[in-house]
């Protein structure tokens, strides 16, 4: 399948891949931002992503997978934040302006893995987007950056990204962490594997419990014999029920 890259900024990370369904579309398609994981690490990059981005392409959707700065890459919490909002926003810009195909951008979704989950329901909790997301699909999301720093238990790689530890500044960690931010006012899918050790299943059941008693539309599917990295094989339970999700949209709600 044929990808378009398309900048999103002036900085070398500041890019994405668009790829749009190989069979001609009679009406504007819904758009699928993807935001890969990685332990927000330079050392893991957007190909990450690739897979489920043709996958979803294949069936139907415009799908817009995204680089961003990262950890040795450009950047720390500050520029990570600020570049998904800078890519989210531009699906209405530069990345219409180059599609082959036109978007509904009333039927903008977004999907992250692992770090990338978190980011991404962090941006649905952002209130002042030029663009807004209909639906936020988790998987194996890291949505809670901050409850072990308040019992004092100290995360390097959280650290790394907020660049301080959590007695420096609270308000940097819950800020950063999704489970601290409802409620958001987006619905959001979580999926998570049983068998996750890199991220705990129960991080999605605690969010997914706090955003339903907050008023937010959530819905939750753990998915047994499946682990962290089952999101990034096709033909597993947690790609497909990631998949339908996106599909759907928030009509599932």
């Amino acid at each position: 399948m044929d990808r378009i890259q398309i900048a999103y900024g002036p900085e070398p990370q500041q890019f994405g891949h668009l790829y749009v369904p190989d069979q001609p579309v009679s009406a504007p398609v819904p758009v699928v931002m993807v935001v890969h994981g990685g332990f927000w690490s330079g050392d893991y990059h957007l190909n990450l992503g690739t897979s489920f981005a043709v996958d979803l392409a294949r069936h139907g959707l415009a799908v817009w997978n995204i680089e961003y700065r990262r950890l040795g890459a450009g950047g720390a919490w500050p520029e990570m934040s600020a570049d998904v909002v800078s890519a989210l926003e531009a699906i209405a810009g530069p990345v219409a302006e180059r599609s082959p195909i036109p978007f509904d951008l009333n039927r903008i979704r977004v999907v992250g893995h692992s770090a990338g989950g978190q980011l991404a329901v962090w941006l649905a909790g952002e209130p002042d987007l030029r663009v807004r997301p209909e639906l936020v699909v988790s998987q194996a999301g890291a949505l809670d950056l901050a409850s072990a720093a308040e019992r004092g238990r100290r995360i390097r790689y959280i650290e790394d990204l907020l660049g301080m530890p959590y007695q420096e500044n609270p308000d940097v960690y819950r800020s950063a962490s999704p489970h601290h931010r409802i409620p958001v006012g987006v619905p959001v899918v979580c999926v998570h594997g049983a068998e996750d050790v890199q991220v705990p299943a129960k991080v999605s059941v605690r969010y997914s419990k706090a955003a339903a008693e907050a008023g937010d539309p959530v819905d939750l599917h753990i998915v047994e014999g499946e682990d962290h990295y089952a999101f990034l094989n096709p033909g597993t339970e947690c790609w497909t029920i990631s998949r339908t999700a996106l599909l759907s949209g928030a009509d599932q709600f």
